[in-house]
């Protein structure tokens, strides 16, 4: 509001006008406040949803490893291996392959004429020298393809060191024999 006082008579009166002009100075303070607190509260929120996150992320993980880590009680892959049905081979001589086989008592035959016969496991790596030797010695052209034929109650290391030994004796393909499965009734296929 505007005033103006005057001299002295009756010229001396007070002059009422309307101001046209809006203070903005309240308003801009009022914003500014209001911004000060959105952008602290959106920084509180995001802070909060990044440790919500990392939380999911790491439970998600656990629930994973959990459900792909073996049962506490086993040290062991649970594996059923099953039978197989394949066609029959046609074993030894000029009619097939040869057949490398190793029983039980880890003897290794070729074609049912014995190679080699390991007394153990401790000395088993000195036996497949042997085997290598022997095999040279059976087959002096050298075996290519041979069927391979490995007791059950052999361990999977026995069986596996074995292989390798082939290989390194020039064995280049192999395939592997089983049984065929049992009927219904017990009786062989």
């Amino acid at each position: 509001m505007g005033m103006s006082v005057g001299g002295g008579g009756g010229r001396g009166r007070i002059a009422q006008s309307t101001l046209a002009e809006i203070n903005v100075t309240p308003l801009v303070d009022v914003m500014l406040v209001l911004l000060v607190i959105f952008m602290t509260a959106s920084s509180v929120e995001t802070a909060r949803l990044s440790r919500e996150a990392e939380t999911l992320r790491q439970v998600v993980s656990e629930e994973i490893a959990a459900v792909d880590a073996p049962p506490d009680d086993q040290n062991q892959v649970p594996i059923d291996l099953p039978k197989a049905e394949a066609d029959r081979i046609i074993a030894g001589g000029k009619q097939g392959k040869p057949v490398l086989a190793i029983d039980g008592q880890r003897r290794i035959f070729l074609d049912q004429k014995l190679l080699v016969a390991c007394k153990g496991l401790d000395h088993f790596d000195s036996c497949l020298d042997t085997f290598e030797a022997a095999l040279a010695k059976a087959a002096p052209g050298g075996l290519r393809d041979v069927h391979f034929k490995a007791d059950r109650r052999l361990s999977y290391d026995e069986v596996l060191r074995l292989m390798a030994r082939m290989r390194r004796a020039g064995i280049q393909h192999f395939g592997l024999v089983t049984e065929a499965p049992k009927a219904a009734g017990g009786a062989a296929k």
